[in-house]
């Protein structure tokens, strides 16, 4: 029987399947997957087996990371050009499941000593969770959670706060405008649905600002950080989306994502549907699905195509590492999980190309990433990175 092409997709939902972590859309996705072929259906149940597994974790414990990357990368990819980045899936978690370089192996293994060094045992860092801060027209704040239901009205505008989402009611558009803010920190993530229905999602250490009722003939926001847009379409009423970096985002009906964080080199606006045009500096760009436009310092825009499963990983709860260097690595896991990241000495010149769950403790991110070769020291919430 020939051995089935293993997807990092279909890695990641036995990986699922395995944590009793999937939607009931991605079980029947896997499911789909095991029924197709017999092949499928055999290397499910064999990396699904208990005592497979725990074979599995002995061989791994005398496993040579480098050597066992060179073999299946010269049998796998015998094209792939040397050094240029290594292939890393780091998975594990109260029984840690380790899954190595895409080929699907899970191995099933009891935690091991502690492999990041401290002269004490580093407190637990969990990953981020759903939260946020609502900033009300007049000032006053509001912590916000997933794990409360609430209403707020603000001089007849209403908000309701359910199941994780703050949604708004469209008010009459002749009532005097009022903005709000609402504010992710650094470990927290939200989601808002505005007053014309269009859906937000709010990475970590972002910010939106909006009317609690738009306009007649204007919607119009301003974002800091990374957020994720579902615009709801209406062709005589214009949306806008402007950054603190003189840069706006004009769309009718159509989903993007916009990365503007301040420690990023620039401005990333990335096209899922419809259509968008980027303005910047007097200048300006229209986009097609699958399309990211850069806005750099001086005001110019260059498109690319772009990965969009990989642009959109952190809205499925996952880090995407793309030939990534290890200080945009490192961006990512400081805003998710709230630390502080010191470099000591020179960095090695090493590139990442992989998928890791934002779900996971610190510390099992950063025992993957040690694998690699990179060494780590964790002093509070300082995460120092050592060559």
């Amino acid at each position: 029987m020939e051995e089935p092409t293993i997807s990092q997709r279909i890695a990641y939902l036995i990986y699922g399947y395995q944590q009793n972590t999937l939607t009931e859309a991605e079980d029947a996705e896997l499911q789909d997957w095991v029924r197709a072929a017999p092949g499928n259906r055999a290397y499910f149940e064999q990396w699904t087996n208990a005592e497979l597994l725990q074979q599995k974790m002995q061989q791994y414990r005398q496993f040579d990371a480098n050597a066992g990357w060179e073999t299946f990368r010269n049998k796998h990819y015998p094209a792939t050009a040397k050094g240029r980045y290594r292939q890393l899936y780091w998975w594990s978690a109260a029984a840690a499941i380790a899954l190595l370089v895409a080929t699907g192996i899970y191995l099933r293994q009891e935690r091991q000593q502690p492999i990041i060094a401290s002269a004490q045992a580093p407190a637990l860092i969990v990953p981020g969770s759903d939260k946020a801060t609502l900033t009300l027209a007049d000032g006053s704040t509001i912590p916000l959670d997933s794990a409360t239901n609430q209403v707020f009205n603000q001089q007849g505008s209403i908000a309701q706060l359910q199941n994780g989402q703050l949604q708004y009611a469209q008010q009459d558009t002749n009532a005097a405008i009022r903005y709000n803010t609402l504010t992710t920190p650094r470990g927290g993530q939200f989601r808002l649905m505005l007053p014309d229905g269009t859906k937000v999602w709010l990475n970590a250490a972002s910010a939106i600002t909006y009317p609690t009722s738009f306009e007649k003939n204007k919607r119009e926001v301003t974002v800091k950080g990374e957020i994720y847009f579902e615009v709801a379409a209406h062709q005589q009423w214009p949306f806008q989306v402007k950054t603190d970096r003189n840069t706006t985002i004009e769309v009718l009906g159509t989903s993007f994502n916009i990365n503007a964080y301040t420690d990023e080199a620039g401005i990333k606006t990335t096209l899922i549907s419809g259509a968008v045009k980027v303005n910047a500096g007097g200048r300006a760009a229209v986009l097609r699905p699958g399309q990211q436009a850069m806005v750099s310092g001086a005001d110019k825009i260059s498109i690319s195509q772009a990965d969009t499963t990989a642009i959109l990983a952190w809205k499925r709860d996952a880090f995407y590492f793309q030939d990534a260097d290890i200080p945009a690595v490192m961006r990512q896991l400081s805003r998710w999980y709230d630390v502080t990241i010191v470099y000591k000495g020179a960095l090695p010149a090493k590139r990442f190309q992989g998928e890791i769950q934002r779900r996971l403790p610190l510390a099992d991110v950063l025992e993957g990433l040690q694998a690699s070769g990179l060494h780590f020291r964790v002093e509070g919430r300082n995460i120092i990175v050592e060559q």
